[in-house]
């Protein structure tokens, strides 16, 4: 589970340096893994703290990046509505673990991610929701579990992971969304006269 988590943590390390354009997300991103990467694995002896201060760090991010534009009112609802349906999907997975064998699961991401894009349109927006959402749906999941006294189901490894995956997903379709737009550009300045460069 480390080694998946430091590959993608630094994938999107170098896709931040070389191929974000705005300064202020490459800062905050690059800011917000730098924190992930150094805190990892701090409160190793402690499951309970770790837990909670890996939460905390999710929320802090995740308000941050989702307030940074102004939002409408109704937008606030979302990491709510959102975390519940995703707690609701990783307690069903936890109580029926057979389901995260089955073929074709991790695409399941790719389509979480995509609803994600539907409610909100700046890429930092939808990292902070994705972050929200997975903190806000942890949280849930582990109070539900702890009244069972089966919150070490929950492992804050897995959450880290999946907060850095989602955050690689979001960075793919930004990219795919730059490229149409670049080669939107380019066929308008081809269809003017404009010579190919």
């Amino acid at each position: 589970m480390e080694a998946t988590f430091y590959w993608f943590a630094w994938s999107l390390t170098v896709i931040a340096v070389f191929f974000i354009q705005r300064r202020k997300l490459k800062r905050d991103l690059l800011l917000i893994l730098g924190v992930f990467m150094c805190t990892y694995d701090i409160l190793s002896w402690s499951q309970k703290g770790q837990f909670y201060f890996h939460v905390l760090i999710l929320l802090v991010f995740g308000t941050y990046l989702f307030i940074s534009i102004k939002r409408t009112v109704f937008d606030y609802f979302w990491p709510f509505i959102l975390s519940v349906g995703y707690a609701a999907i990783w307690m069903f997975l936890i109580v029926h673990p057979v389901w995260v064998n089955f073929p074709g699961i991790s695409l399941f991401l790719f389509v979480i991610v995509g609803i994600l894009r539907m409610f909100v349109k700046d890429v930092g927006g939808q990292m902070g929701l994705w972050m929200l959402t997975n903190a806000g749906g942890s949280l849930f999941s582990y109070i539900t579990f702890a009244l069972y006294q089966n919150e070490g189901l929950i492992n804050t490894h897995v959450m880290l992971s999946l907060s850095i995956k989602g955050v690689f997903v979001l960075l793919l379709f930004h990219g795919v969304d730059q490229l149409k737009r670049t080669i939107r550009k380019k066929r308008k300045s081809l269809s003017k006269g404009a010579a190919f460069v």
